[in-house]
């Protein structure tokens, strides 16, 4: 467990799986990020297809240096999930993403403490210099957050971060070239 000031990070397992799909993919706060109205264009993934991207090692903790998957709990509540991936980054870079269970659970500060707190561990414990997230362009609110939490929106692209095996896969961010929005932190 990662202890904060009104949060917890504490460790998903392979058991919350398809509860964290289900925030991220079929929950009030999906309109956020995929699916229609916003996101028409957006492929929503199958529980199966999201357990490929989300390898077992995001539950277990069993490869530390590719990725891990962590529940924002606050007052014994689990309001969010919070993960990190590096696999397919160049060294001692880190990607987070994060999204809350609930709309209730939006715009009250969790998230951009999640990700300060997240990111200060990876920094501790990984020597993680730099970390990314690539929000859509239409998710103003995310991006709020992320600049809360120190984020700035870089002059990179998404591919310039990346190792060559992945650019082709990863190099347009989730919505493309013009419709990500890269944001960076350094230590």
């Amino acid at each position: 467990m990662i202890k904060g000031n009104r949060i917890d990070l504490v460790p998903a397992g392979l058991d919350d799986r398809q509860d964290v799909y289900n925030w991220c993919f079929h929950s009030e706060t999906s309109k956020s990020h995929a699916g229609p109205p916003d996101y028409p264009d957006m492929h929503i993934p199958s529980y199966e297809e999201f357990c490929e991207d989300y390898a077992d090692y995001f539950f277990t903790g069993s490869a530390p240096e590719k990725g891990r998957g962590f529940f924002i709990v606050h007052n014994g509540e689990t309001v969010g999930f919070i993960s990190y991936c590096c696999y397919h980054l160049k060294p001692q870079i880190s990607e987070l993403d994060i999204w809350m269970s609930c709309e209730a659970h939006c715009g009250k500060g969790f998230g951009t403490e999640a990700i300060v707190l997240l990111g200060d561990y990876l920094h501790q414990t990984l020597d993680i210099r730099m970390l990314i997230m690539g929000p859509s362009v239409k998710n103003v609110r995310a991006v709020l957050s992320y600049k809360k939490a120190g984020f700035a929106v870089s002059d990179a692209p998404m591919c310039d971060y990346l190792l060559e095996d992945y650019v082709d896969e990863y190099g347009d961010g989730d919505y493309g070239v013009d419709g990500t929005v890269v944001l960076a932190k350094t230590f």
